[in-house]
């Protein structure tokens, strides 16, 4: 929400389900190592500048 990573919803749980995954499994060091991880998962709404964003906030919150 607080980087408007999400529009209509239709992607949300699997870029949530990934984004967790590419956290816990070290790939989170860089938007560039992020965009890579994620790459699998289609956004229609074209909201992956959010989605980065909000896993890189993520990551600091985890202590990842």
């Amino acid at each position: 929400i607080d980087h408007d990573a999400l529009q209509c919803g239709y992607c949300t749980p699997g870029q949530i389900m990934a984004g967790i995954a590419c956290i816990k499994e070290g790939h989170a060091t860089s938007p560039a190592e992020i965009r890579e991880f994620m790459s699998g998962n289609l956004c229609r709404c074209g909201a992956y500048v959010g989605i980065v964003a909000a896993i890189e906030d993520a990551r600091e919150k985890m202590g990842a």
